[in-house]
Order: C-alpha cells, then structure tokens, then sequence
C-alpha cells in the first residue's frame, strides 16, 4: 500500500508525499531492526543470568562439600598420627616441601575420641571425594559457550576454576592409588581397609612393618597436599559465587 502510494505520488510529481512516505518506510523498518534487536538482548540477558543462576547454585554445593572433603582429610591426619605415635612438630614435620619447592602445611587434625579408636583404619583410608557440581557450566557450554557470558572477569574465573577442579580430580585419582596401594599391603599384615581392631594390637602390627609405616607417612604427605588443594578450590568457588552474586545484583536481570 505504500509503495502504491508512493508511486501515485512520484507520476503526479507530489515531492513532499513522496518524501514523507520515504520517511515513513525508513523509520518503519529502523524501528522493527531496534525491536528485534532489543528482543535478542532480552533473550540473551534472560539466557546469561539463567546460566549463572544455575552455576552459583553449583558452586554453593561444591563449597559445601569441600567442607565435608576437608574433615575427612584432617581425620585422617590425626588418625594416621594416632597409631604412628607422632605429634605435630615434636617427632613428625609441622610442614612439607615437595622436590619443585612447593610447600604445604602439616595441619593438626581433631583429636582421636576414645570411641573412635578401634575405628582407625576406617579413618585413615576413607578418601572422601567429588567430581564437582558442574551441571550449569555444562549447560552453559551446551548452549552456546563462554560467549554468552557478557563479563570477562567471571568468564575467565569459571575458566580458571574448572580447569583447576580437573586438576583436583587427577590429584583425587593419584591418592586413590596411594590408598589401594595401602590397603593390598594391609592385606598381607591382616588388616582390612575399614575393619575394627584394638588400638595397641594395631600400633603393634604397625611397628613391626616398616613397608605400612611408610604407607601411613605416604598417605599423611599427601592429605596434606589434598588439604592445601581443596582449601584453594574452595577460596575460588567462594570468590566466583560472591562475583557473580555482586554482578546479578547490580546489571544481570533482565530489564
């Protein structure tokens, strides 16, 4: 119809309708570009703050649970300090430095309670461990990748933190190794990975193996360095969620 117009217009030499429904065409078709353009930014707004939605609530589980990956690491210090006899920094290092320099603490778990100690070899070959919560980062990565996140900041940190939580799991397999390891040579001095058994009757078999005495000092080493890498991973999720919780705040909604 305004075309027809238009050309109406043009033979009867009507300038000035010409030039209004010349502007007339021009802003109607500028004005349906800026509609659909702002639909897509909604849309694209909606998609990010939904992604992130999803990975704050991942990250909240995973500091959670590194709470619970963290006692049962310092249990098994203790535990493994218990039989062996060793207090922190009298007959046993308060720290450890792996041959690359890097350096960890030797923490001091909680204290053996009298009735849990004919339970040890639970405590010192429980390895409690996670793959990590990672159902809106892989959702993300579904839907079209980091691109979607508008913030470089917390783009490079869901980068950064996934790539170390990968870096966890391989430490997570490699202590699950020394474990196995542990428990085929209890196996040999009659000792099961969890059973129950005396105290001193365990101290007893333990001094006599000088094989499972380096197993349990093996096993502490690497707690240590398993504590020193959870606690770091957790600093991360927890600095992460606080960013992406500040940047919903303040410009993730939707307007």
């Amino acid at each position: 119809m305004i075309l027809r117009r238009i050309a109406h217009a043009v033979k009867q030499q009507q300038w000035t309708s010409v030039l209004i429904e010349l502007v007339i065409v021009i802003l109607g078709v500028f004005l349906g570009f800026q509609v659909s353009d702002w639909a897509n930014e909604r849309a694209s707004r909606s998609a990010e703050v939904r992604h992130l939605e999803e990975i704050a609530e991942d990250l909240r589980a995973d500091a959670a649970i590194f709470d619970q990956i963290r006692l049962s690491a310092e249990k098994r210090i203790s535990g493994i300090d218990y039989i062996l006899g060793e207090t922190r920094g009298v007959n046993r290092p308060t720290s450890l430095v792996t041959p690359n320099g890097d350096a960890f603490d030797m923490p001091t778990g909680p204290p053996v309670a009298a009735s849990d100690r004919t339970k040890l070899l639970g405590r010192v070959n429980l390895l409690r461990s996670t793959k990590g919560n990672r159902t809106g980062f892989e959702a993300l990565l579904g839907a079209g990748g980091m691109q979607k996140i508008r913030d470089r900041q917390i783009s490079r940190q869901l980068q950064v933190y996934y790539a170390q939580y990968d870096e966890l799991i391989t430490l997570t397999d490699s202590l699950k190794q020394v474990r196995g390891q542990g428990v085929a040579l209890g196996h040999t001095l009659g000792l099961s990975a969890f059973g129950e058994m005396d105290p001193d009757t365990l101290r007893a078999i333990v001094r006599g193996s000088p094989a499972y005495s380096a197993y349990l000092r093996t096993n502490r080493e690497w707690a240590a360095i398993f504590l020193s890498t959870v606690d770091q991973q957790q600093q991360r999720a927890l600095h992460l969620l606080g960013d992406i919780d500040t940047y919903l705040g303040n410009s993730g909604k939707p307007q």
